[in-house]
């Protein structure tokens, strides 16, 4: 029997999880750690998006009205791999009012690594994906999640609290140096940019960070 702890240091309360796949994985890559979030009394869903040659602004959008619905008072945990990062962080950044208490980021998205180069050196910029990930100022757009000041007029919502995890054999991305961002925690694990999102080692410090552990027996 699983519950959240009370009084997390890093977190504050969330209602509902969102898993956020990347480019060209398929939604069953999180189902390891959606079966193991569902322990907890909090909604896990896995959000649903095309696999490739997607329409960015049309998914970005997407993702922005779920986070900023008023009609719904629930908060967010949003867990991400690859790809799915960067479209979060442009949601994110684009929803002064966004409901996102929490952002784990899983091999993001932020610079380009061996084998997407590879690709677009080949296809140039047929697929949409691609063309942001080559791109280093694009892949690294958003990366503090558009942090926002109180302008006087509006109080807009705080930046979400945040978690990156790195794979050690990485061949999708390249690791960015992210220590300029305030208040980031950042792990690197054995894993590849494909394992990560299903190791267990993963999913321990996606629990910890979000404060769940295990109820103990009396």
């Amino acid at each position: 029997m699983f519950r959240p702890s009370e009084g997390h240091p890093l977190v504050p309360s969330i209602d509902r999880i969102l898993l956020i796949p990347g480019l060209l994985e398929p939604r069953s890559a999180f189902w390891p750690l959606k079966r193991r979030l569902q322990r907890y009394p909090v909604e896990v869903e896995v959000w649903r998006d095309r696999y490739v040659f997607r329409d960015t602004e049309a998914s970005i959008e997407r993702l922005a009205q779920r986070i900023g619905d008023l009609s719904d008072t629930g908060r967010y945990g949003l867990v991400t791999h690859s790809f799915g990062d960067w479209v979060a962080r442009q949601a994110i950044a684009r929803t002064p009012d966004h409901r996102v208490n929490a952002l784990v980021s899983i091999a993001p998205v932020m610079a380009c690594g061996i084998i997407p180069r590879a690709i677009h050196l080949v296809s140039g910029n047929l697929v949409p994906e691609i063309r942001i990930i080559a791109n280093t100022e694009l892949a690294s757009k958003s990366l503090d999640c558009g942090v926002r000041l109180d302008d006087g007029v509006h109080q807009h919502a705080a930046t979400p609290r945040r978690m990156i995890i790195w794979a050690a054999c990485d061949l999708g991305v390249r690791r960015l140096d992210v220590s300029h961002l305030s208040g980031v925690v950042v792990h690197r694990v054995a894993a590849t940019h494909l394992s990560v999102v299903m190791q267990p080692n993963t999913h321990r410090l996606i629990e910890s960070f979000f404060g769940f552990k295990p109820q103990r027996s009396l």
